[in-house]
């Protein structure tokens, strides 16, 4: 079992601690945490949960902890950045089982620099890349001439086409596919309608380092050239990245949200869940998109829109609230034209 002082974490996220240097074994939700187990709050509104917990530490935010005088408290300026930090120290993973299982296929021409970490049911096409530290689990595909960094986890059942790139410390979660071809078709006219023909592929797809992609996302192939994720990009389960996109550096892209082909997101971008966004459309650095929106055209940079189509959020908020009372509006209306 993992345990830590609280002056330790207390100097790993820059904090002070006030009260009792007690030896910490996890973190937990308020109701379910052990008296060993530190807990965090983030706000005045929080503290009798926190009171009434049976944990002896907290972590908040500077000013709270003459609130909790019977508690160990740790203040930080940013809670939410430092509870990521202590996560990372009480982080619980199986151990891995490196070495090469017999029971997967490996094509003759594939590179594999040990020690790495390869499961029953994974296959290797002829030309692949894999560097020291991968590990590849059940049911794996790895497509000719693919490339894994160092220290990147493929779950198990993710599809690595052929010309995929994948860079260092990336984490790639189940039934992920990357390198599908794009969604092209061109129609050739009929006497009666028209006949979809299919537009093929020729690049491949760029993950950079650091990137961490969801459950069941799927990043196409490009027409020519690569699509690419920018390092540090985390994206969430089920979103689709269309053919040619540009994801900048340190993006955040929620669940549900599709990026239409040779869109750009410029770096520091944040999309939230359910949004659209068209082909070709532009969003600038900084900028953040609200839930259910949907994107046409070009977003400025350290923008926040909302909507369908996307506008700026705070004139999307004064539009909905109008929205609501229109049905009273309309009555107060027909009331007034009947006096003419």
């Amino acid at each position: 079992m993992k345990a830590y002082k609280l002056s330790f974490i207390a100097k790993q996220i820059n904090g002070e601690l006030i009260g009792e240097d007690l030896e910490i074994t996890g973190v937990n939700a308020i109701p379910l945490a052990k008296e060993d187990e530190l807990i965090f709050i983030d706000s005045l509104k929080k503290v009798p949960q926190a009171k009434a917990s049976k944990a002896k530490a907290v972590l908040c935010p500077k000013g709270l902890a003459n609130q909790l005088e019977e508690k160990s408290v740790v203040e930080v300026k940013e809670v939410r950045l430092a509870f990521a930090k202590i996560t990372e120290l009480f982080k619980k993973e199986p151990a891995i089982r490196w070495g090469i299982s017999e029971k997967a296929f490996i094509e003759d021409g594939v590179e594999i620099e040990e020690p790495v970490a390869i499961y029953p049911n994974v296959y290797i096409q002829t030309g692949a890349k894999i560097k020291k530290g991968v590990v590849l689990y059940p049911g794996v595909f790895v497509g000719s001439f693919c490339e894994i960094g160092e220290n990147t986890v493929v779950y198990p059942n993710t599809v690595l086409y052929p010309y995929s790139k994948i860079g260092k410390n990336c984490i790639i979660h189940a039934g992920v596919v990357i390198g599908a071809d794009g969604f092209g078709f061109a129609q050739e006219p009929l006497d009666e309608g028209y006949k979809n023909v299919k537009i093929h592929h020729f690049g491949g797809v760029l993950i950079e380092d650091d990137v961490e992609i969801g459950a069941n996302s799927t990043v196409d192939r490009a027409v020519f050239g690569f699509t690419v994720i920018g390092e540090g990009t985390k994206i969430d389960n089920s979103v689709q990245v269309g053919h040619n996109v540009k994801v900048g550096k340190q993006n955040i892209l929620v669940s549900h949200t599709a990026i239409g082909g040779s869109a750009v997101l410029e770096d520091f971008v944040m999309i939230a869940g359910q949004v659209g966004i068209a082909p070709s459309a532009k969003i600038g650095k900084g900028a953040r998109v609200a839930a259910k929106s949907g994107v046409v055209g070009e977003v400025p940079p350290n923008t926040e829109v909302a909507g369908i189509p996307a506008i700026k959020a705070n004139v999307w908020k004064r539009a909905i609230i109008i929205f609501e009372k229109l049905p009273e509006l309309y009555k107060e209306l027909k009331k007034f034209l009947k006096t003419f």
